[in-house]
């Protein structure tokens, strides 16, 4: 699904140059749900912003789905992050002027997917994620645990081979974010590979795979 072969990471700031991401090597398989953990700084974020072709590494390379996939130009990441990568942030990042509906199906109109399909993509993903009710609220109607669960309905619809989460459950109490989980976990089985950045030690542990990111080096964890 995914590789990276040494890649580094470093960002020119007010004291000099600060290394990110140190020598990281990762091979992800199609349907492998790995986890990373790690204090804040560790280089997480930016392992994430690489994954999902937000950023490009410094050195080393980056392949996703057998293709090079760090230093492509803006037009050619966003139709890569499009066609293969869904997103899932702690912050949600839903459109605010859009209905849960129209946020759901929004990755689908940048397909070109008619507009009956995308409806018919979206309407289902929802009521998979117990939904349907919300169609046709926006995210200023829904609650945290809620508009998190429209993110995992986006992906859902989209279904892509790669699911990149960031913290989804973060900003969520405790049984928001283990529905958040189960939807991961039910994409997972799904045939969905999975990447999960979190710090939460109980949503890690669901993951076979686990790792963690220490001064911008991936490392195994204790005991895996």
């Amino acid at each position: 699904m995914l590789e990276l072969f040494h890649v580094s990471k470093t960002y020119q700031g007010a004291g000099g140059r600060v290394a990110a991401l140190r020598d990281v090597n990762l091979k992800l398989a199609p349907g492998e749900f790995l986890s990373v953990v790690g204090p804040s700084g560790s280089g997480k974020t930016t392992l994430m912003n690489i994954l999902g072709c937000l950023d490009s590494p410094s050195q080393g390379e980056y392949r996703l789905m057998g293709q090079k996939a760090g230093g492509l130009a803006p037009n050619q990441a966003a139709r890569l992050r499009n066609q293969a990568i869904g997103f899932i942030f702690q912050s949600f990042n839903l459109a605010p002027a859009l209905t849960a509906l129209e946020n759901v199906e929004l990755p689908l109109s940048f397909r070109g997917q008619s507009r009956a399909l995308r409806r018919q993509a979206a309407l289902e993903a929802l009521a998979q994620v117990g939904l349907a009710d919300r169609a046709n609220h926006r995210p200023s109607e829904l609650s945290g645990g809620q508009q998190q669960r429209v993110a995992a309905a986006r992906v859902i619809a989209a279904q892509p081979p790669l699911i990149l989460a960031d913290e989804p459950t973060g900003s969520l109490d405790r049984a928001a974010g283990d529905q958040v989980m189960a939807l991961l976990g039910q994409m997972n089985r799904q045939g969905c590979a999975v990447v999960l950045i979190t710090h939460d030690p109980r949503a890690a542990a669901q993951a076979p795979r686990r790792l963690r990111m220490e001064n911008g080096r991936l490392l195994p964890l204790e005991g895996q």
